[in-house]
């Protein structure tokens, strides 16, 4: 695995999403070191000085194909105030990276299913994984959102699952769910129904991320259907 490298990079772009919810798009200094699908960076807003303590930064799942490694996608929630100082940023702006960090690396053996469950900005250390999966095993996602519009990588998500005939995925929507969309929050039933649609059984690996409330929600419902500790993998954030 890479070993973390820090770098200068600029804010090439600015994607609003929502009020509270963007896309940045940092193209570092020179090539990012190679990174896994699921891995995260440090993004600091603050200067860097090599002689100095890293600043203040926040940890964001890199949501770019692994073979690009010229720019760097992260999606954001302002959820605290460095999140929201990061509403500030805009073209141009210089931040530092560190990268690349973590084990939340989808793997499949053989033909067993994979289940991704993602709530929100959840889904970005999926995207990374989309972007070049060629993986033989069942894919099922479950992508779950507030409104419509705040399905923010439901286009990958359809170019995905139409040249890997082996993913499927369906949104839920809370609010207004419109069509094609289930409505209501993500549950436990709806990731244990993905997986017999599989016809594998029980034999499923989960990968789960998004608001801890929700980890823990699944954690608890899928140990209580018998999926053993091993098979279930969460990416936690804050």
């Amino acid at each position: 695995m890479a070993q973390p490298i820090k770098l200068r990079a600029r804010v090439d772009c600015v994607e609003t999403h929502a009020p509270d919810v963007r896309s940045f798009i940092l193209v570092p200094e020179r090539p990012a070191p190679r990174f896994r699908p699921g891995q995260f960076l440090h993004l600091a807003i603050d200067p860097f000085d090599p002689s100095q303590h890293w600043p203040d930064s926040r940890v964001f799942s890199i949501a770019s194909p692994p073979d690009d490694r010229q720019r760097l996608r992260i999606t954001v929630s302002a959820l605290g105030k460095f999140t929201q100082r990061m509403m500030a940023l805009k073209e141009g702006d210089q931040v530092w990276v560190k990268l690349p960090y973590g084990d939340f690396v989808i793997l499949s053996q053989e033909n067993a299913p994979v289940i991704l469950i993602a709530g929100g900005t959840g889904i970005t250390p999926f995207v990374s994984f989309f972007a070049g999966t060629s993986t033989t095993a069942p894919v099922r996602v479950l992508y779950g959102a507030r409104r419509s519009e705040l399905l923010i990588y439901r286009e990958v998500l359809k170019q995905t699952a139409a040249r890997a005939p082996n993913l499927a995925w369906q949104a839920f929507v809370e609010e207004n769910a419109g069509e094609d969309e289930r409505p209501g929050r993500l549950s436990v039933d709806a990731a244990l129904e993905a997986a017999r649609t599989t016809g594998a059984g029980d034999a499923a690996t989960y990968y789960l991320s998004g608001p801890p409330a929700m980890l823990a929600m699944f954690r608890a419902g899928l140990a209580t259907a018998g999926v053993p500790p091993q098979w279930i993998r969460t990416d936690a954030w804050d």
